[in-house]
């Protein structure tokens, strides 16, 4: 079988018109381009090449595998480009899944920082909730998940994903804008014993399970006035006066008319937000570049929440 390297010397003597030049041309010893020759004649059968004068001139079947040398070589150097972008995160596909608040918040401006480095990259986002998310990430459909799980920050378990801290979503205490509470800049728990809460609940309950816990740790149980689905929804029940509710910071880029945003205190437990990956694809480029897109964007998004809402 012809091998790409004998074809890289016969297309070069072929040009060069000499094996003195073809060696200069390759950095290699006129001996080493006279015996590598002499195989690719062996392998051909026949001669490839016959004196002229001080040099050497192509046969027929000299003239016919340079033509063909020229386009196998060509396409083995875009073959070897194409391999070496997708190498290094410069080309290809990297699918990534988000839960809802992060797909509104982060990834937005985490691909397209990612288009304007990585235009070559085909970044595609979906959204599911953590238990779907790390099923298709485990059944090799996706490259990277973000999700929130409850380890605490620098902890990460033993197990077959790896794992990059992004941010701590801190959580908002919501008030209808009219709430005598809604003209403090900070809202203790213990004042809101007496009221009406709403409260997200979802596949995984952490907005439901913060809001118990802070509620008992103050002295009472929270009395339920409504649950929802998606913070927009809860942000709704709010807005009509229906209750106060918990929401975290990710979900609160868009603040509806009505509504009032105030710290707590003392502040719940924050939402861990967590790029998951597959072990095997933790030094992937691309992932990796996708991972500091994201905490970019999570820096961003922090340092306008302290503008914003502090």
């Amino acid at each position: 079988m012809l091998s790409t390297r004998l074809l890289l010397v016969h297309r070069a003597v072929v040009r060069e018109g000499s094996l003195t030049a073809a060696a200069h041309d390759l950095g290699y010893t006129v001996s080493a381009v006279s015996q590598q020759l002499e195989r690719l004649e062996q392998q051909a059968g026949m001669a490839l090449f016959e004196k002229a004068g001080r040099g050497v001139r192509p046969t027929e079947a000299g003239l016919l595998l340079a033509d063909h040398a020229e386009r196998i070589l060509h396409e083995v150097g875009e073959a070897q480009d194409a391999l070496a972008n997708l190498r290094e995160g410069r080309a290809g596909r990297l699918r990534v899944v988000t839960f809802f608040s992060a797909g509104e918040s982060l990834l937005p401006e985490a691909i397209a920082a990612m288009r304007r480095e990585l235009p070559g990259l085909h970044v595609r986002p979906t959204v599911d909730e953590e238990a779907g998310a790390l099923r298709r990430l485990r059944a090799g459909e996706v490259e990277l998940v973000v999700v929130v799980e409850p380890f605490a920050r620098g902890r990460q378990p033993d197990d077959d994903l790896h794992r990059w801290h992004l941010l701590d979503d801190e959580y908002r205490l919501l008030l209808p804008a009219e709430h005598p509470l809604a003209r403090r800049g900070t809202v203790g728990i213990d004042e809101l014993a007496d009221e009406d809460w709403v409260v997200t609940a979802g596949p995984i309950d952490y907005v439901r399970q913060t809001t118990g816990a802070i509620c008992r740790r103050a002295g009472f149980t929270p009395r339920l006035a409504a649950e929802s689905d998606e913070f927009p929804v809860t942000q709704g029940y709010v807005a009509a006066g229906i209750g106060v509710a918990l929401a975290p910071l990710l979900a609160l880029r868009a603040v509806r008319p009505g509504v009032a945003v105030r710290r707590l205190q003392p502040p719940p437990e924050p939402r861990h937000i967590w790029a998951t990956t597959r072990v095997p694809l933790r030094d992937h480029p691309p992932v990796l570049r996708m991972v500091e897109a994201l905490r970019a964007a999570a820096r961003g998004l922090g340092r306008e929440a302290a503008e914003q809402r502090a």
